[in-house]
């Protein structure tokens, strides 16, 4: 079990590394462009929350 977190940790610490944090979906996949309409929503409603608080 020990080996598995090592791999777990080394390859997060490579995203973060490489700039591919969960703030930046940690993907490197382009989106098409109903993915990319949805995400632009699902952005805009996070914004909006942010803002009433």
């Amino acid at each position: 079990m020990n080996i598995i977190k090592k791999a777990w940790k080394t390859y997060c610490d490579w995203l973060d590394e490489m700039g591919l944090t969960p703030e930046n979906k940690r993907c490197c996949i382009p989106l098409d462009e109903r993915a990319q309409k949805a995400l632009r929503g699902e952005q805009a409603s996070d914004t909006s929350i942010d803002n009433k608080k």
